[in-house]
């Protein structure tokens, strides 16, 4: 031991004082590397969250329809296919599938193991179901409720249910068709008699009228009964009720695709702004986005981009592009959108859907046409965002300096464990000889 500490331990201090400067600079170098790497995913994330709003409001934004019912008899759902109009519903009978029922003492009660047992559904003869009660059981008889789960377990069982309804002192074994529709009402047979089963629902088509047109369908749901309109009936309209709908353009979902545009434009200026800032500011602005998958700036990461100049392009470009004409003479001001003082986009509800109602193709022609603002936006933001684009090359050429220092980092470990080497041979072999040269003083000590 040396001064209380042992070689191992001196070598090491020598170690930690040879590489500290080192190992800042190692360290400081690769934090900013992977910051600035991070700084430019967080922008690529902004840009294809900003490219996809873009592409929702050029598709399908302006297109969007709503339909409104003023009663409970159907639910009405709407396509961007459907049309503008009124119409007048009325129901005059439910769809409804056949059921059949055979009373019987019991679920135990017994069944002879014979003939043919066949449920018909429909006229189509593929829709049979067929069982032979003597290959049942071993020929043995068989209970109703084995019956009931012969129907349902049946691998050819083409849409039927068989269930059985306690009634206190018997037991009811109900047949029920899947889907309803005079198409699938069933006929039971043994051997090709009639078995006998009462009739508790009969099999019914659905019958209403639209704006006086009969219509006749097997189920209460009506699919695409007008182009983009399907319901979903509920209950019969009794003599001199009727349901009145009504399918107009969605302006609110409109502006709702707008504001999201609108949020992630801002979103992004935001982003450009904190990281291209001077260095050492405080993170005090922000956007209003509600967006879940947005993410933003943390106070590491301000100005960490103050020196790409291409940052700072982008932004310019992407102010310059909401200050231009549309290709039909608008700007977004005509609209309720204007830039702030703050240089982020502001929108006025109020405004933008009173543009929308006097004149809605105007306003969608500023998005969706040829060189739309849309098409601006999405030329400015292309080259950053594109396969091998700007960002993809700063982000390779960061983690390829990253790859370096790291290697350098793993080169300067070896030669510090060399050097530690050293110093711990130096100082164990010191360590020797102070030992050796304490044991001969010692000895003559001891002499005296």
């Amino acid at each position: 031991m040396i001064s209380g500490m042992s070689s191992a331990q001196f070598a090491q201090q020598l170690i930690s004082a040879d590489r500290a400067g080192k190992d800042y600079y190692y360290q400081n170098k690769l934090s900013t590397q992977n910051t600035q790497l991070d700084a430019y995913g967080l922008l690529e994330t902004a840009m294809k969250q900003l490219s996809t709003k873009m592409s929702n409001i050029d598709s399908d934004a302006f297109s969007n329809k709503k339909a409104e019912i003023n009663n409970d008899f159907a639910n009405v759902t709407v396509t961007a296919a459907a049309p503008s109009g009124n119409y007048d519903l009325i129901v005059t009978q439910m769809a409804q599938s056949h059921q059949l029922t055979k009373t019987y003492d019991s679920e135990n009660t017994l069944i002879p193991a014979v003939g043919l047992f066949s449920i018909q559904l429909g006229s189509d003869p593929a829709d049979k179901l067929t069982i032979d009660l003597a290959t049942i059981n071993g020929g043995a008889d068989i209970t109703v409720s084995q019956l009931r789960d012969l129907i349902n377990k049946d691998v050819s069982n083409p849409g039927m249910q068989a269930s059985l309804i306690r009634t206190g002192g018997k037991v009811e074994l109900m047949l029920s068709s899947n889907n309803t529709g005079t198409s699938n009402n069933l006929a039971v047979t043994l051997d090709g008699t009639d078995l006998g089963m009462t009739q508790r629902r009969a099999a019914q088509d659905a019958e209403l009228t639209l704006n006086g047109i009969s219509i006749t369908n097997s189920s209460n749901y009506l699919d695409n009964v007008i182009d983009g309109v399907s319901l979903e009936l509920v209950k019969v309209h009794s003599v001199g009720e009727s349901s009145q709908i009504k399918v107009e353009d969605d302006s609110e979902a409109t502006t709702s695709a707008v504001n999201d545009f609108v949020n992630d434009f801002n979103t992004l200026l935001t982003q450009i702004n904190q990281l291209s800032r001077s260095m050492g500011s405080t993170l005090v602005d922000s956007t209003d986005s509600d967006d879940e998958d947005s993410v933003t700036v943390s106070n590491s990461q301000l100005g960490v981009l103050n020196g790409d100049s291409s940052v700072r392009l982008l932004q310019s470009r992407l102010q310059d592009v909401v200050f231009a004409i549309a290709p039909n003479g608008m700007r977004l001001s005509d609209i309720g959108i204007e830039m702030g003082r703050d240089g982020l986009l502001k929108m006025d509800d109020t405004k933008f859907e009173t543009a929308l109602k006097a004149d809605s193709a105007k306003v969608q022609a500023m998005f969706s046409d040829t060189n739309s603002y849309i098409d601006k936006i999405d030329a400015v933001l292309k080259p950053y965002t594109a396969f091998d684009g700007l960002l993809s090359m700063k982000k390779q050429t960061l983690d390829d300096q990253i790859n370096r220092i790291q290697d350098s980092m793993e080169q300067y470990d070896y030669q510090m464990d060399l050097k530690y080497g050293v110093y711990l041979a130096q100082f164990t072999a010191m360590e020797a000889t102070i030992n050796q040269l304490s044991a001969a003083s010692s000895l003559f000590s001891t002499n005296e």
